[in-house]
């Protein structure tokens, strides 16, 4: 199987294991997106309900993986039909989004397991307390200057493609089949030899947007341990900062200088995909080990510092299946996830659902740009 194969393969295997991984990520108050106390997560029927979900989202994510390497594998060798092709982007469509939908199913089925052992034990907050910490030292995520990085980079690329623009041949290669033979080609234009500084602009804009919801988003203070959980995720904060502008520099600037190799047929297109899904794999990994450190908003950490069982806040109304924050007394626009490492919206704000339509409008744009400047 060539590496262009065995990438998207093992593209499945790390995303099925992430999902896999996610309980264990959590922060020690919650459990399947419902608050519980910290020592609940030792209740075997906690761990064991974990490590079902663990081992059917693993069996389902293998099971897709093999199915998408035997699909693969027949159109390795020669040239597929137009027929084929279209079967192989539903294979590979398919084998990507039922890890997803199924680790969300299984999420929902211990979710309502948790909140029946929840009634049953008497796991509430009785006093429903808050608590507000006001400090100026504690660690947060980086300031979205350093996002400015990214200006010196598209410049580079821009001004090597000027110069080098008479070294391009007059057909560049944009597309291989799955058997690494180019089967598209572009005229060479400005726009075509542009290229990977208009992706790195457009990658510099995503991973800043990604960085200031970072900036915005709510932070998670516990009643119970404030000090602590504010330290926990202001260093959650920052990793995660640093690591979404280190890893879309690296993947900006790799799918750049690949371009040019492969425009100057300097690399092929099968080693220059090869080359930026190796990169790409690598950053994921390193996400996955650092995430699997601090958990989702520090959680992890804030476990090794929090000196009290007690359930001071719950939330639980607000998460509408667990994965969609919905409170319109929030003013908060950003929170982080219940499920999952990152942030998400607060839906009952309209600006909330103003700024994905924006963000897919505009996404939507820079691919009509790219075709267009390809064409």
């Amino acid at each position: 199987m060539s590496w262009t194969l065995f990438s998207m393969v093992l593209s499945i295997v790390v995303l099925g294991g992430l999902l896999a991984a996610t309980p264990w990520l959590m922060p020690p108050t919650e459990c399947f997106t419902i608050t519980v106390p910290p020592s609940a997560q030792h209740d075997a029927r906690i761990v064991n309900l974990k490590r079902l979900y663990a081992l059917c989202v693993a069996g389902v994510s293998i099971a897709c993986a093999l199915g998408l390497a035997r699909a693969l594998t027949t159109v390795e060798n020669g040239s597929p039909t137009e027929a084929q092709l279209v079967f192989l982007s539903v294979v590979i469509t398919v084998t990507t989004l039922i890890p997803i939908v199924a680790s969300f199913i299984l999420m929902l089925h211990a979710r309502s397991r948790v909140k029946a052992l929840k009634e049953q034990e008497g796991w509430t907050a009785q006093t429903h307390r808050s608590a507000a910490l006001i400090v100026d030292d504690f660690p947060g995520p980086l300031p979205l200057a350093w996002n400015l990085l990214y200006i010196p980079l598209v410049l580079g690329m821009v001004v090597f493609a000027l110069l080098s623009y008479d070294r391009f041949p007059d057909q560049i290669p944009m597309n291989a089949d799955f058997s690494g033979n180019v089967n598209n080609y572009v005229d060479k234009s400005l726009g075509s030899v542009l290229f990977p500084a208009m992706f790195a602009a457009f990658m510099g804009l995503v991973f800043t947007f990604t960085h200031w919801m970072s900036t915005i988003s709510k932070k998670p203070v516990d009643p119970a341990a404030p000090a602590t959980s504010a330290l926990a995720y202001g260093r959650f904060a920052r990793l995660q900062s640093l690591l979404m502008l280190i890893g879309g520099l690296t993947l900006s600037a790799t799918v750049g200088i690949t371009f040019y190799l492969s425009a100057l047929q300097v690399l092929s297109l099968e080693v220059s995909a090869a080359i930026i899904t190796v990169v790409a794999l690598i950053w994921v990994g390193i996400v996955i080990v650092f995430s699997a450190l601090t958990g989702q908003a520090g959680g992890r950490l804030a476990a090794q510092l929090r000196t009290t069982d007690e359930v001071a806040a719950d939330d639980d109304e607000h998460w509408v299946l667990g994965a969609f924050y919905f409170n319109p007394q929030d003013p908060s626009l950003i929170v982080p996830k219940r499920f999952g490492i990152g942030w998400t919206i607060n839906h009952a704000r309209p600006i909330a659902w103003l700024t994905i339509g924006a963000l897919i409008a505009f996404t939507i744009g820079f691919s009509i740009l790219i075709t267009w400047a390809v064409a």
